[in-house]
């Protein structure tokens, strides 16, 4: 097997492009070769949480004199100091991995030669889409959009850093106005081109799908060969991370401010991870069919292979005709059997997704662990402490 990639099929580095990226190349936030992480996630702090700060500040609303002050409110931190850099940082860890899943289907000989053009095609048609500058100015629009009704469906029943509320309205604050004119959007913004990307990912994987893919039952990862592909998945886990940190500060709002009790959240959170994990783990259901069709004619195909092994060892060694009267001990026929049994339990145990039970907790440990500071909320840290010492003991 050649594990050579054809120069005329490109990497499939979904992250590299798109109107935000090169801003931020023309800005030199990023340069060739170097993605100056840090740098960017500085940069989305800069841009965020000092200025409402400082905002906060010149109206003295930063420490004291409304009901929630700037530096109580711990949806900001949450949502600009670690969710924004985190979906900025998600680039450089899911970036290669993408990248290298999608070689390895040619490195691996997943895909036969014959179609290799088809194959550098998907890519082509995926990364055109990821350049999309209509693509990207729908999800500006969209994230405006859902923070202005967002907005104007907020029941503030208190003076905040960022609204100031009255008999005869609400009217926003400095630090409101770059609240909602930009820190919001941006986060929605980042967040919706996450899923515009993961569903780039999954439409190439369901194009690639149609090709005739060379899967073989036998395969250890119990997926016919398509294993990586899973665990390629497990890295979205930053996203849900991420995202799990801004929910978190919002919840925390409520439960510290509002006096909402934890348990009311318990069904939401519960719906939330589901939701999040399923948006991950379903559309790998393209390989589905394929691979349920491999295994049905592994089994069919190893079942008969079985059936003339097993009988024609029953026939040497337990009625003894053997001919040649070769001796049972150092013979490799026993051994043989007991790879050909191993082999049918691989197949037994093949999966109608490529993933596995590993990955699926992980998805959930980055959906939920975010959500375990809100336990200090309700409960203090030495009970707390107790508590994990009890389950642990």
């Amino acid at each position: 097997m050649d594990s050579s990639v054809p120069p005329f099929i490109r990497p499939f580095l979904l992250m590299e492009g798109g109107p935000l990226y090169n801003l931020q190349k023309r800005a030199r936030l990023i340069r060739e070769n170097a993605p100056q992480i840090k740098r960017r996630a500085l940069g989305a702090a800069l841009l965020t949480f000092f200025p409402l700060l400082i905002l906060s500040a010149l109206q003295h609303r930063a420490i004291s004199h409304v009901d929630v002050p700037f530096v109580r409110d711990f949806s900001t931190y949450s949502r600009f100091l670690f969710a924004v850099p985190l979906l900025l940082l998600a680039e450089t860890i899911l970036g290669p991995r993408i990248a290298s899943a999608a070689a390895h289907f040619v490195e691996a000989g997943l895909v036969l030669e014959k179609d290799y053009a088809r194959f550098a095609g998907f890519i082509d048609r995926g990364l055109r889409a990821r350049d999309s500058i209509l693509a990207e100015i729908i999800l500006a629009i969209l994230a405006y959009i859902l923070v202005f009704v967002g907005n104007k469906e907020m029941a503030i029943h208190a003076s905040t850093w960022y609204i100031t509320r009255a008999d005869t309205g609400n009217s926003l604050t400095w630090a409101g106005i770059w609240l909602f004119g930009f820190c919001a959007p941006l986060f929605q913004f980042l967040t919706y081109r996450w899923l515009w990307r993961l569903f780039l990912w999954f439409q190439f994987l369901h194009r690639v799908n149609k090709l005739d893919l060379q899967l073989f039952p036998t395969h250890p990862d119990e997926a016919g060969g398509l294993g990586f592909i899973g665990e390629t998945q497990r890295f979205f886990g930053i996203i849900l991370f991420a995202l799990s940190i801004g929910t978190a500060g919002v919840l925390a709002n409520n439960i510290v401010y509002d006096k909402v009790p934890l348990q009311n959240f318990t069904a939401a959170i519960a719906t939330y991870v589901i939701i999040a994990v399923l948006i991950i783990v379903l559309p790998l259901i393209v390989f589905s069919g394929r691979l349920l069709r491999t295994k049905r004619i592994g089994l069919h195909q190893y079942g008969t292979l079985a059936t003339a092994y097993t009988g024609l060892f029953q026939k040497k060694w337990i009625y003894h005709d053997n001919p040649a009267n070769e001796p049972l001990l150092g013979t490799g026929d026993i051994q043989s059997l007991a790879d050909l049994g191993n082999s049918f339990a691989f197949i037994e145990k093949m999966k109608p997704l490529p993933i596995d039970l590993r990955t699926l907790l992980h998805l959930v440990a980055a959906s939920l662990l975010p959500m375990v500071p809100l336990l200090l909320a309700v409960m203090p840290l030495k009970d707390l402490l107790k508590l994990v010492f009890k389950v642990l003991m």
